[in-house]
């Protein structure tokens, strides 16, 4: 049921390619000249402010036509493109490779390391790792690294009054050093941090797309009886009026014969519609409440398609079986376990669930391999999988979807979902879903 669950999650059925959870969807046009207006925006103040306000000796010129570089780029961006045009990863990666190489035109201007404005230097590296792949990024990490060594030897003087500060080589060298490891550290968290919000956001858009279309299920009853109402009038008028035309003289013959057939038609249709009102009105035991092996027999049936033995045991026998609220949540959640054992199982599943006075368990087991020891650990992270990789994402490979919706579902019906391998010398892996009673149960009416 895991592929059910990826096929039903994304595009109506259309399993996406590896690219999804790449960036190769691109980068707004308006983030980027929103970013360089930030830029210019700083880079103006501080000219106006080192040059005109505190009188510091600078190449003012050369600095405020490197500024304006970046505000006619900006003006012919927004003049050639819509606001709303995306920028392929290679384009908007040229585009911050530019913002580089403009900064470091002005640090080169300005002292270089010396500069304290030197830092900035991450701001174009962050900007990658947040929005572009690791690629883009990598390669704008090494193009910073290459500038800021460049930069510790080959600069103007710091602009200053009168001669500037002298620095120790062992400053300028710490300067060095601090910016290489930022470059390095901050470009990996924030690429590692923004990949998983990623992961998480494609993952829980699926998860709300599974839940959406399961709960359209669970609702076919109601438009099943509105429909009966609905058809209930028209049938009784069609009724009546052959009655009544049965009655006239002028009816005899094959035309008898049709208004009969008409009659007993329109009372089968009157029959299959009040089946349909009968069993909405009694939804509340047919729909709504139900035993529990009742609600597990129905998460087996979700998991059809497999040629494995499934035993249920439901127990401990003195304590009587409780009748549980009917949740679309819990019946996917289940079957698609149910599911995924019966896929690694070699021969038997075991679904067991265990009836204690303020609690219910559900166990899953198979017979299989069991998980694997490094896969253990992350079971739950989206995307996560054991099935053989494959590029095209096939049928086979699996998504690592499945497991993630599953225990997200049963989580939000207030279960606790924990994975593991089957103690020795039994082979093969459960996963125990335990509920309060009180959450779980369904009290009847009086």
């Amino acid at each position: 049921m895991s592929e059910k669950i990826a096929d039903a999650a994304f595009y109506g059925g259309t399993r996406p390619s590896a690219q999804f959870l790449t960036r190769d969807a691109g980068v707004l046009l308006r983030v980027q000249t929103l970013l360089r207006w930030l830029a210019v925006s700083g880079q103006s103040v501080t000219i106006f402010v080192i040059g005109f306000i505190l009188e510091y000796q600078m190449p003012l010129l050369p600095c405020i036509g490197l500024v304006l570089m970046s505000v006619a780029v900006n003006i012919g961006l927004w003049f050639y493109y819509p606001s709303n045009y995306r920028l392929s990863p290679k384009v908007a990666a040229g585009y911050l490779t530019y913002d580089l190489l403009q900064l470091a035109a002005l640090l080169f201007m300005t002292g270089g390391l010396a500069n304290p404005f030197i830092v900035m230097i991450l701001a174009p590296v962050t900007v990658s790792a947040t929005v572009l792949t690791a690629r883009a990024t990598l390669l704008l990490v090494g193009m910073s690294c290459a500038v800021i060594s460049l930069l510790a030897y080959f600069h103007m003087p710091l602009p200053w009054k009168g001669a500037p500060p002298n620095f120790p080589e062992i400053y300028l060298l710490g300067v060095w050093a601090a910016l290489m490891l930022g470059l390095a550290f901050i470009s990996a968290y924030v690429w590692r941090i923004s990949h998983e919000g990623r992961r998480m956001t494609a993952a829980s858009t699926a998860l709300q797309q599974v839940l959406a279309r399961e709960h359209r299920l669970s609702a076919l009853d109601g438009l099943a009886a509105a429909a009966a109402h609905q058809l209930g009038t028209p049938l009784g008028t069609i009724g009546l009026i052959a009655k009544e035309l049965q009655s006239s003289p002028l009816v005899n013959g094959e035309l008898a014969e049709d208004l009969q057939s008409l009659l007993t038609e329109t009372k089968r249709c009157k029959e299959i519609l009040s089946s349909l009102t009968t069993q909405s009105d009694q939804g509340d035991t047919i729909f709504s409440r139900m035993s529990l092996s009742a609600l597990i027999q129905e998460a087996i049936d979700e998991a059809g398609g497999h040629d494995k033995d499934i035993q249920v045991s439901i127990g401990p026998n003195d304590i009587s079986e409780p009748y549980v609220i009917r949740q679309p949540e819990i019946i996917y959640g289940l079957g698609n376990l149910i599911e995924n054992a019966a896929e690694f199982a070699t021969n038997v599943v075991t679904v067991t669930a265990k009836i204690e006075a303020q609690g219910i368990e559900i166990c899953v087991s198979d017979d299989g391999p069991g998980f694997a020891y490094d896969i253990l650990p992350r079971l739950g992270e989206p995307w996560l999988t054991s099935r053989p990789a494959s590029g095209d994402m096939t049928a086979k490979s699996g998504m690592g979807l499945g497991f993630f919706i599953a225990k997200t579902l049963l989580e939000r019906t207030g279960g606790q979902v924990s994975a593991s391998n089957r103690a020795a010398p039994e082979k093969g892996a459960q996963i125990k879903v335990n509920w309060s009673r009180a959450l779980l149960e369904a009290i009847p009416e009086t």
